[in-house]
């Protein structure tokens, strides 16, 4: 009897030593487990309010000095500094949003980008300087003409006193130009200040001639109808508008009757560079892939000279949205500084 007492208390012994060892085991067992997921949540709350309000994506920019006209102007072509304000660009999702320049009088109201004009050079005038470029380049040029017209040439002449050269049986108009200022022009008394010049040779009525059917070739100078004399603007263009007869809208100096005041010569300048300016925006738009891929091209040429003062990323496309938002009275300072 006192054998078996023994055997039942040892056997209960090493039961509840075994529940105990089980026991301690479960308890460092769930007491880690639960500290273990204690410290993973605390690292992830820790991470995510770490992320708040940052970046890690720097922003660079790329700045560079322009110069036209002997005057100097600095841009920056990524973040544009405006007087002692820096205007950005925000970030607004997955798009780019231009700011509005601030306080900037070389951006004109309303324009997404602003050519930046140099001292003393209005803002028409710093985008006519661009589209006179653009156009005035002699492949795009000669394939404008062509485009408008079958007839009418071009002509590169040495002198403001030589002529186009005529072919025989032949009476289309010449649109010819020349650069002036040479040692023999001016040994000829040519006036010319060193800019190229567009003029047209016409096969006009001889208004002089007793006969009805008499003609005889004629120079029509742009600066004698519709431009103020070395203006330097839309000369090309005007040539073109006469050589084609496309010059409605123009008004023309030789049919004012009277005396004409400097005021009023100043507006009649100023209307006729605004229907240029308006003629030569719908031709633009109206002209075929290849001619318009050519401008596309020159204009990003430009672009790359930081004396045009054309904004970094600026589109051909977004230069003549600008163009279309001109009015006639945005003209006024350009005609003014015409000496």
């Amino acid at each position: 009897m006192l054998q078996y007492t023994t055997l039942v208390l040892s056997k209960m012994g090493l039961e509840h030593c075994l529940r105990f060892v089980v026991d301690a085991f479960h308890d460092v067992f769930v007491g880690s487990y639960a500290n273990y997921l204690s410290v993973l949540y605390i690292m992830a709350v820790t991470r995510s309010n770490s992320s708040i309000g940052t970046s890690s994506v720097p922003r660079n920019t790329r700045g560079t000095s322009k110069t036209r006209k002997g005057g100097t102007a600095t841009k920056s072509k990524g973040n544009k500094s405006v007087g002692n304000k820096s205007v950005g660009n925000k970030s607004i999702g997955n798009k780019s949003v231009r700011n509005k320049p601030i306080g900037n009088k070389s951006v004109k109201e309303g324009f997404i980008q602003g050519i930046n004009p140099t001292e003393g050079e209005s803002i028409f005038e710093s985008y006519l300087s661009v589209l006179i470029h653009l156009l005035g380049t002699q492949y795009i040029y000669g394939k404008i003409v062509q485009e408008i017209s079958d007839v009418v040439t071009i002509q590169e002449v040495p002198r403001k006193n030589v002529l186009p050269v005529l072919e025989r049986n032949k009476f289309d108009p010449i649109i010819y130009y020349y650069k002036p200022n040479t040692k023999k022009g001016q040994e000829d008394g040519e006036d010319g200040d060193g800019e190229t010049h567009y003029r047209v040779y016409s096969y006009e009525k001889n208004e002089s001639s007793r006969s009805k059917n008499a003609f005889k070739w004629k120079i029509i100078d742009p600066y004698d109808l519709y431009q103020k004399k070395k203006s330097h603007g839309f000369c090309q263009m005007f040539a073109l508008y006469i050589a084609t007869n496309k010059t409605d809208g123009f008004l023309d100096k030789t049919n004012v009757k009277g005396t004409i005041s400097k005021e009023e010569l100043a507006a009649l300048h100023r209307r006729n560079t605004f229907e240029c300016l308006k003629k030569t925006i719908r031709l633009i738009e109206n002209l075929p892939e290849p001619i318009t891929n050519a401008i596309k091209i020159e204009f990003s040429d430009l672009e790359k000279d930081p004396k045009n003062g054309i904004p970094f990323k600026m589109e051909f496309d977004d230069f003549v949205d600008d163009l279309k938002g001109f009015k006639i009275a945005d003209l006024n300072d350009y005609i003014a500084s015409l000496k």
